[in-house]
């Protein structure tokens, strides 16, 4: 599967390009995309993060954050995630210009090391290090793909476009949209049974990016209605395929490309 049939982009909100451009395209070292899946348009910024592109809206004077903001349990886009070479380096790199990190690097369950801290405009990013070792594998042969490509980045390797994280009241109902209709393949799962909450991670290949599924034994809360469209942060997952609405079966907005 490829980009044209998965994942073509993230969809941010930024109060300010330049200073966002700095952050994203400086700092983080994403580069300008070649081409743009839409027509050019005023206040629009795509910069290519290797697996998919990263879309940079810039709003109003005085819009706000919206989507996620922090509480585990709220369904709906939880946060950008990018892979590193080594999240300890790159963590120190980033603190070095000032950023501050919302959780700082540790090894996670997987056979991880990951970090999460907050882009200018306070949408929640992660980095991650190394391949997953998955409680349950779906599709063996993109386990090994992963592996592999993890084994080849070298240990500066810059950031690049890995997935984005989306929490879900319904899990069945969340494959049988991505998985089933869209055709996106399972990966494999990781499962937290040491956290209290009681949760799991499923993660499906779409095209070139990867999609992180998190459902919780405990109630989820429902996401803020549908914003309108000034708002600040993550926005949007940008989709190389027919679909037949703007939200999917957990809140998440979706643009359709080429639409």
């Amino acid at each position: 599967m490829s980009q044209t049939s998965g994942m073509a982009y993230v969809e941010i909100g930024v109060s300010d390009a330049e200073r966002s451009l700095d952050f994203y395209r400086g700092l983080l070292g994403l580069r300008p995309a070649d081409s743009a899946p839409e027509p050019a348009t005023a206040g629009v910024h795509w910069l290519s993060g290797g697996g998919a592109l990263v879309k940079l809206v810039e709003q109003p004077a005085g819009s706000t954050l919206g989507g996620w903001i922090g509480g585990d349990l709220q369904r709906g886009m939880r946060h950008f995630g990018l892979k590193v070479g080594d999240v300890y380096a790159q963590a120190e790199r980033l603190r070095s210009a000032g950023v501050s990190f919302t959780v700082e690097p540790l090894a996670a369950v997987g056979g991880v090391n990951l970090a999460f801290f907050t882009d200018p405009d306070g949408a929640l990013l992660e980095i991650i290090d190394g391949h997953l070792t998955y409680h349950e594998v779906g599709t063996p042969e993109l386990a090994d793909e992963e592996r592999r490509l993890a084994e080849e980045r070298a240990p500066d390797a810059d950031p690049v476009f890995d997935h984005v994280a989306v929490t879900s009241a319904d899990l069945d109902g969340t494959l049988s949209y991505y998985r089933d209709r869209l055709g996106y393949p399972v990966i494999g799962r990781l499962v937290h049974d040491q956290d209290p909450r009681g949760f799991v991670i499923d993660y499906l290949r779409a095209g070139d990016a990867v999609l992180e599924v998190f459902t919780f034994t405990g109630a989820t809360t429902r996401p803020a209605p549908e914003p309108t469209e000034d708002r600040l942060g993550l926005r949007a997952i940008g989709l190389a395929a027919e679909l037949d609405g703007s939200v999917d079966p957990h809140g998440v907005a979706l643009r359709q490309v080429g639409r």
